[in-house]
């Protein structure tokens, strides 16, 4: 059995698909509205 600093870190973390989710004003994690919009903070999305 290998000792405890020999074991691989776990890999995590969010896909990089997420990153077009991310507002560019607020950088919440949310979704654009119809109107183009942030929906967490209503800041135009480019």
């Amino acid at each position: 059995m290998p000792e405890e600093s020999e074991r691989p870190e776990p890999e995590g973390g969010d896909p990089a698909c997420w990153l077009d989710q991310v507002c560019p004003a607020c950088g919440r994690l949310t979704e654009r509205t119809a109107e183009g919009r942030c929906a967490a903070c209503g800041e135009p999305w480019d």
